[in-house]
C-alpha cells in the first residue's frame, strides 16, 4: 500500500518527478497539472503512488498557506 503520491511530468519522452510527496492523489494530480501548465517542454502529466511519507499538506492547504504558484518566470 502506498503512503503518498508524487506529481510527474513527461519531458523529452521521460517521466520526471521531484521530492514533493502529497498525501492524496487529487493533490498530486493538481500539482502535476500546475507544472504541466507552466513548463513549456512538457507533453503530459500524471500522479503516481509512492511508498514514501507525505512531506506536504494537501494541494488546497498548500495554496491557502503560500498562494497560487507563479505563472511566469523572470529571467
Amino acid at each position: 500500500m502506498s503512503r503518498g503520491y508524487k506529481a510527474e511530468v513527461l519531458v523529452s519522452g521521460e517521466w520526471g518527478q521531484n521530492g514533493i510527496v502529497w498525501p492524496d492523489r487529487a493533490s498530486a494530480e493538481e500539482a502535476a497539472r500546475d507544472l504541466w501548465s507552466r513548463w513549456t517542454a512538457t507533453a503530459d502529466h500524471r500522479a503516481v503512488e509512492v511508498d514514501e511519507e507525505p512531506n506536504r499538506p494537501t494541494w488546497a492547504e498548500h495554496v491557502a498557506a503560500h498562494g497560487p504558484p507563479p505563472r511566469s518566470v523572470r529571467l
